[in-house]
């Protein structure tokens, strides 16, 4: 038995490996060298990609989040095209916020210096300049994301100020003191082994705070009390899902309710020029890398169909280097193992690869060669180009 295990351990890596061989030599006829140095982009790569963006009026950046990098392609092209809406994989009560902020608000100044670390992917320097860029260009950004797991905490002290509810102001009060206790052990050791009522676990993930929630939700609010306390419950209900094992089932919640902002911001987007940034994970015009589900990528792919547009849909991913983190400096940035046939072409740190994924998927058709990878296969049939970033560095927390 263990012979026969063997042998087929041994085949299917055979497999593997010639898979990742022909990938490579097919991705080897189909890349261009994007120039990256001193924080400048040179070449015709960048300018011919940047010319080929500015003709889709839906163009998606999927990343791995929280590097420099990213925020320097990124940049890069809203400094050389002019976009009017920005979507993004956070929610829309933290960017309100910020706005209000950004927008020489006391009242909301206060919150944000309050609560810089606790904005999800706006808790970094480099996020955080990005989304000001919009905010300075009266630019519309849409947030399509549930509410972070340390987010509730500004959006506590936004309630607090609001209501006119004594009692449902000393709720938010407790609430508000139980995340932020919760929210600094947590952040010490974010690897520790969760306790089954989730108490050592950010606030947002427990049922305790639902059943608070609950409570709060039968007094007399303001309907925007109301809306905001459902958006802090849907948040609750995809993060206990997943903390009771229940992975695949929150996952497909969190796309779903994604997928009904984007619908109910549909009259902000059509006919305009969009650009949408999220993991690489959901921005695919086909599934998603790991879930194998139908994402937000597939929805805009849709949309931007319905107005017989083309969506552009663009991977920027690292080899290695370091991200930005919550609870250290940084954390390893680490690799994707599906990329390795695209690994192997890179050379010098400061050349980037630029992928026709277009091109090198049709030549693995032509030659009938069958992708045993599902993350490879829904990266190849979800992407129009792949970009490898030979090393990147880590975002900073917002001081």
């Amino acid at each position: 038995m263990k012979i026969i295990y063997f042998f087929t351990a041994l085949f299917c890596s055979v497999i593997i490996q010639a898979q990742d061989s022909l990938v490579t030599k097919i991705a080897s006829e189909h890349y261009q060298i994007i120039n990256f140095e001193n924080k400048k982009f040179s070449g015709n790569a960048i300018v011919d990609l940047t010319k080929t963006i500015a003709q889709h009026k839906y163009v998606l950046i999927g990343e791995d989040h929280l590097n420099n990098e990213v925020l320097d392609f990124a940049t890069y092209l809203t400094s050389n095209i002019s976009f009017d809406n920005y979507i993004t994989e956070d929610d829309q009560l933290s960017i309100d916020i910020l706005r209000k902020g950004y927008k020489k608000n006391k009242e909301y100044q206060f919150i944000v210096s309050h609560s810089n670390d606790k904005f999800s992917l706006f808790s970094f320097n480099r996020d955080r300049e990005f989304l000001y860029h919009f905010f300075e260009n009266n630019k519309t950004v849409i947030g399509l994301d549930n509410v972070y797991f340390n987010a509730d905490i500004p959006v506590f002290q936004e309630l607090i100020n609001k209501t006119t509810n004594k009692e449902a102001k000393t709720k938010y009060e407790t609430m508000m003191k139980e995340s932020n206790a919760r929210w600094d052990k947590f952040k010490i050791d974010t690897d520790q082994k969760p306790l089954p009522d989730a108490s050592n676990q950010p606030y947002l993930f427990s049922g305790e705070f639902g059943k608070k929630l609950a409570e709060i939700q039968k007094l007399k609010l303001s309907e925007y009390e109301y809306y905001v306390l459902n958006q802090l419950a849907e948040s609750n209900t995809i993060y206990s899902m997943g903390y009771d094992g229940k992975g695949l089932e929150s996952h497909f919640l969190r796309i779903s309710t994604m997928k009904e902002k984007l619908l109910n911001n549909l009259d902000k987007m059509k006919g305009k020029r969009n650009l949408i940034k999220f993991g690489a994970n959901h921005a695919g015009k086909d599934k998603s890398l790991f879930q194998n589900s139908f994402d937000i990528g597939n929805l805009v792919y849709n949309l931007a169909d319905a107005e017989k547009e083309k969506s552009l849909h663009i991977a920027v991913i690292q080899k290695s280097g370091r991200a930005g983190s919550f609870s250290s400096e940084s954390v390893d940035a680490g690799d994707v193992a599906f990329l390795k046939p695209f690994y192997q072409l890179t050379g010098k740190e400061n050349e980037w690869l630029l992928f026709d994924l277009t091109k090198i998927n049709e030549d693995i058709k032509k030659q009938k060669a069958m992708i045993k990878s599902p993350g490879l296969k829904n990266l190849l049939n979800g992407y129009d180009y792949l970009i490898i970033i030979p090393k990147v560095t880590a975002q900073k927390l917002v001081s």
